[in-house]
């Protein structure tokens, strides 16, 4: 049976990983830094990173506003503990990005197929990543004709700060701060 700080742990965890997705979707880097430690090594293909974390997120600070739009979707996620402090976790993940006119994939769709396989540490009751492999499945870019956003609704909102998900809240134990129409 699972103990109460292992199921703790696990839902951790799970949140980095969440906050991550989002970071990048908002293209918000501080939010992607935070999932991190300091000495964070990222593994990404050659082409991208390989290096620290903080090598990364200047990586992602130039790439991430060349999209119009991203989608970040975690699958699986598996949960490893080798011991109470370490974590190892496979994460799937499903891609969508439509690429500007200035990155190299000019205004054509591409979905990534991939999962993340991660070093989780706990230091100091936190637990953030150590170490990140992106292990690419296979990518496919659509054609470029069929895709259509011409709803009154579709729209890339959400990566200029204004999104309705970023308004901070109070936490389980803290004074709602939320409006009640949210969102």
């Amino acid at each position: 049976m699972k103990t109460l700080e292992e199921l703790s742990a696990r839902a951790e965890i799970h949140d980095a990983l969440l906050r991550y997705c989002r970071g990048l979707d908002r293209v918000d880097m501080e939010l992607v830094r935070s999932v991190f430690w300091p000495d964070a090594w990222v593994q990404f293909p050659e082409s991208l990173h390989q290096g620290s974390v903080d090598g990364f997120v200047e990586f992602l600070s130039g790439e991430m506003p060349r999209f119009v739009r991203t989608m970040h979707l975690l699958g699986n996620s598996l949960v490893e503990f080798d011991g109470p402090h370490v974590a190892h976790v496979e994460t799937y993940l499903n891609a969508d990005h439509q690429g500007t006119e200035v990155h190299q994939w000019a205004n054509e769709n591409v979905k990534l197929w991939a999962r993340y396989l991660d070093r989780f540490e706990q230091r100091d009751g936190v637990w953030l990543i150590a170490r990140r492999a992106l292990a690419t499945g296979w990518m496919y870019r659509y054609p470029r004709e069929g895709w259509f956003d011409d709803h009154p609704d579709a729209s890339a909102s959400g990566r200029d700060g204004n999104d309705p998900a970023l308004e901070r809240v109070a936490g389980f134990e803290g004074t709602p701060v939320s409006r009640e129409e949210w969102p």
